[in-house]
């Protein structure tokens, strides 16, 4: 079984701007061109993209060093899956609590 996470001393830069990325995943399935969907949170880009509010909270969560406050866990682990749900939408997605057809 592989990991489903790994940590890294070093994470690849940013595809937008070159900078440098806070959080860096690939997607368990790929785009319509059958490449892999690279999941970035970057400083600089998504502090102010008014698309991409959750990006912009989690950003400042972790400028705020929230990060590094075990109680703050929880509210990171909301944010983390806020800005999760808005990158999986850019690429179609949607977050649904059951798969169709469960009751």
């Amino acid at each position: 079984m592989a990991d489903l996470v790994e940590e890294a001393d070093r994470l690849p830069r940013c595809s937008r701007c070159r900078g440098d990325l806070i959080i860096s995943s690939v997607a368990p399935q790929d785009d319509e061109h059958g490449r892999p969907i690279h999941l970035e949170l970057c400083a600089l880009c998504d502090t102010g993209d008014v698309d991409r509010p959750a990006a912009g909270v989690l950003v400042q969560f972790f400028a705020d060093r929230g990060g590094h406050d075990m109680t703050r866990a929880d509210e990171g682990a909301q944010l983390l899956m806020e800005w999760t749900k808005e990158c999986m939408a850019t690429h179609g997605w949607y977050w649904q609590e059951k798969p169709p057809g469960q009751s």
